[in-house]
C-alpha cells in the first residue's frame, strides 16, 4: 500500500474550492478534473483515455491515478480552511460525475472512492503538512515513518485494527519525528528555559543554524542548530561564535572539543522535556510515543481525532 498526498483544487469548472471539497465530502470521494464533454461513469481506462485524450493535451495525473492508486491506500488532503483530513481508498481509478457535480460545474471527475476522517490539525505529522507545499496534484509520501503513522491514526480514526503497523525501525522517539517536529521540540525546550525564539530568523537559508535566541532578562543571544539521523555535529565549527550555541543531535554525534560557548543538549533532556510536557506540547509528539508503545495486535482503545 501507498501513502499520498491529494490537493483538491478545481481549475476547469466555475465551481470554487470550497464547493468542490464540499462535494468530495458529500460524496466520499477525492479526484481530479480533466472532463468529458458529457456524463458518463466509465471504469474501463482504455475507453477513457481514448476520448479525452482528445480533448486534453496532458493526461499524466490521471495515468498516474490509474496507475498507483489501490484499494487500501491512504491519502492526506486539505480544505479551504487549512483543515486536514485522512482519506482510505475504496476503490481504484474510475471517471465518473454526478448529475449534482455537473450542475455545480465541479472539475472533478477521474475519482476514487474514499471514506474520508478529518484529523485535528496537530494529530498531522510534520512531514505531511510539508508536503502540501509543491503545487503537483497528487503525489506519493515516500516516508516510511509517516506511512506507519498514518496507518496507525486511521486504525485509531476508525476504531478497528484495519492495518498492522511496523514497528520495526520506529521504536525510538526521534526516529519518528520528522526535522521539522525536531526542531519544534528542542525550540519549545528553549522557550521554556526562559530563553525567546526571534520568529523570522527561522530561514532556510541559515545553513550554520536553525533560529536566533534572545534572553530577557540579560539580553543575551544565542544560535540554535538541529540534526537527526545520523547527520553529525561539529562542536569546532561553532567556536568563534559571538553567540552562544546550543545544539542537538539527536543520536548524540557530536565531534571536536568541547567548548565553554557551545551546549550540548542530551538527548536524555529532550526526552524528560517531552514526557513531562505531554499536557500542553502538540499533540503530534504524544500521538507517536503511542505508536510506538502500541503493540502489532492490539486494538486502540479510543478513537482520539
Amino acid at each position: 500500500m501507498y501513502l499520498f498526498r491529494i490537493h483538491i483544487r478545481p481549475s476547469g469548472g466555475t465551481a470554487d474550492a470550497k464547493t468542490t471539497f464540499q462535494y468530495c465530502l458529500d460524496n466520499s470521494l477525492l479526484g481530479v478534473g480533466w472532463r468529458l464533454n458529457e456524463y458518463r461513469h466509465i471504469v474501463d481506462w482504455t475507453e477513457y483515455e481514448a476520448s479525452a485524450s482528445q480533448i486534453h493535451d496532458d493526461l499524466n495525473t490521471c495515468r498516474y491515478m490509474k496507475k498507483w492508486i489501490s484499494e487500501g491506500d491512504l491519502f492526506w488532503t486539505r480544505d479551504t480552511e487549512g483543515e486536514y483530513y485522512l482519506s482510505r481508498a475504496l476503490s481504484g481509478w474510475e471517471y465518473w460525475q454526478s448529475q449534482d457535480g455537473i450542475d455545480l460545474d465541479v472539475d472533478i471527475a477521474n475519482i476514487f472512492r474514499c471514506d474520508i476522517r478529518k484529523v485535528e490539525v496537530d494529530s498531522v505529522p510534520g512531514k505531511v503538512i510539508a508536503c502540501f507545499r509543491p503545487a503537483r496534484t497528487l503525489q506519493e509520501i515516500a516516508d516510511p515513518k509517516s506511512l506507519e503513522y498514518s496507518k496507525n491514526l486511521w486504525n485509531q480514526l476508525v476504531g478497528e485494527l484495519i492495518y498492522e503497523v511496523d514497528h520495526q525501525g520506529i521504536a525510538d522517539i526521534f526516529t519518528m519525528l520528522d526535522d521539522e517536529e525536531t526542531e519544534d521540540l528542542v525550540f519549545l525546550y528553549l522557550q521554556s528555559q526562559s530563553w525567546l525564539v526571534v520568529p523570522n530568523s527561522r530561514k532556510v537559508d541559515t545553513m550554520s543554524y536553525e533560529y536566533l535566541l534572545v534572553d530577557a532578562k540579560t539580553n543575551e543571544k544565542a544560535k540554535v542548530q538541529v540534526k537527526t539521523g545520523h547527520v553529525p555535529l561539529n562542536i569546532d565549527d561553532y567556536i568563534n561564535s559571538k553567540e552562544k550555541v546550543f545544539l542537538f543531535q539527536a543520536n548524540e554525534i557530536y565531534q571536536g572539543s568541547a567548548h565553554e560557548n557551545v551546549v550540548c543538549i542530551t538527548r536524555q533532556v529532550i526526552v524528560d522535556f517531552l514526557m513531562g510536557s505531554l499536557s500542553w506540547l502538540p499533540g503530534i509528539f504524544a500521538k507517536k510515543l503511542a505508536l510506538i508503545s502500541t503493540s502489532l495486535t492490539s486494538l486502540p482503545k479510543s478513537v482520539t481525532a
